[in-house]
Formats: C-alpha cells, structure tokens, sequence
C-alpha cells in the first residue's frame, strides 16, 4: 500500500477553520464506515507545513487513495464536521 499525499495551496489553506472542519468530517465518516473500529485507531492523517515564499503551503499524506479521495469530497464540498 502506498501513501496519498493531497497538497493545499496557500490561497486555499489560508482558513484553517475550514480545513479543520474537513479534517473532522473526514474522520467522523472513517469512524462511520467501520475504519475506527477494524484497527482500533483513529484514520491515519499526517500534515506538514511548509514555508516557502512567505506563504504556508500544507500536504496532507493519507494511508490510501479512498481516504484521500473522501477526505478531497469533504474538503471540496465545505461539509461541515457536524454533517
């Protein structure tokens, strides 16, 4: 199995409140659809920052692309962690 990495550009990553809310949506469907439970450990999410230019950029690196490609829908939708 090999990582996904989902890059967020400085414009778009400028409202952490927003990736947040991604990130907890994300989480809350993999808790959902049985991932929480199969290895008793929350969906894995690695996030690094990087500082180049004077913006912050993010990349985000997921264990697979079906956790990558639902945490984009989140991401790309503003689905709310309360949805």
């Amino acid at each position: 199995m090999s990582e996904v990495v989902v890059e967020i550009g400085a414009e778009e990553g400028r409202d952490a409140s927003r990736l947040t809310m991604a990130i907890d949506a994300f989480t809350r469907w993999a808790m959902e659809a049985g991932d929480w439970a199969r290895n008793g450990d929350a969906p894995d999410i690695m996030m690094m920052t990087e500082c180049a230019g004077g913006e912050i950029r993010r990349r985000l690196v997921f264990p697979d692309h079906e956790h990558a490609a639902r945490f984009l829908v989140f991401w790309r939708s503003g689905v709310s962690a309360g949805a």
